[in-house]
């Protein structure tokens, strides 16, 4: 049987593309297919809906996240084993911990999406409402790994220094508002959770180019 010759540092430029992709091409469906609901609508019921109403668009946006958390969460631990042999860093260790078990905590969230379509209309707004849960639980965790992870490639220098620590103070502050939206979110007000939601876009957009500079750099 004939071995397969790719090294430790492709694969894990390979990971980062592939995450790259299939996280890609729903956050973009989401965020430009998208609407928001009116005023004084229930926030849960409105988005569980929709995932009803677009339901093979849905699926498809699920499976791809399914796909792309797995891809970044293996490229950021194979990434942290490369620059361990060079440098023992705790604190890195500490931070892709918390990332990788924040990945699968998403997955698991995103998961709700096909109990919704698959399940009772009546129960759908119950079972989004427990994704959003899920997400801002298991968020907090992953913006604490992402902002430390990016704070220790910033030390190190391992991309542009000015973006690193763009992306560790962002995540920060999306721990913050996490918290702030947990103690004051109004299932009927939308506004309620509009700054966490611009928080999270431009977090994942910067998430996504982390992914293209060190796939990159990798290769």
């Amino acid at each position: 049987m004939k071995k397969i010759n790719i090294s430790q540092n492709q694969l894990t430029s390979i990971s980062f593309y592939l995450g790259l992709i299939f996280t890609g091409v729903p956050f973009l469906s989401q965020l430009f297919l998208s609407s928001t609901p009116d005023q004084g609508t229930h926030i849960f019921t409105y988005y569980a809906n929709e995932l009803i109403l677009n339901k093979n668009l849905s699926l498809f946006n699920s499976l791809f996240s399914f796909l792309g958390s797995a891809m970044i969460a293996y490229g950021v631990f194979s990434l942290n084993q490369l620059l361990q042999t060079k440098v023992k860093n705790p604190l890195m260790n500490f931070s892709v911990f918390l990332f990788v078990f924040s990945s699968l905590g998403f997955i698991i969230s995103r998961s709700q999406d096909l109990i919704i379509i698959w399940g009772s209309a009546s129960e759908s707004s119950k079972h989004m409402m427990f994704e959003f849960a899920l997400i801002f639980s298991f968020g907090i965790f992953y913006w604490i790994g992402i902002g430390l992870f990016a704070f220790c490639l910033y030390v190190d220098k391992f991309l542009n220094k000015n973006f690193l620590m763009a992306l560790s103070i962002l995540s920060v502050v999306n721990v913050f508002l996490i918290v702030f939206t947990i103690f004051n979110v109004d299932p009927y007000d939308i506004s309620t959770v509009k700054p966490l939601y611009t928080g999270f876009t431009i977090g994942n957009t910067l998430l996504l180019v982390f992914c293209f500079m060190s796939g990159k750099k990798l290769v």
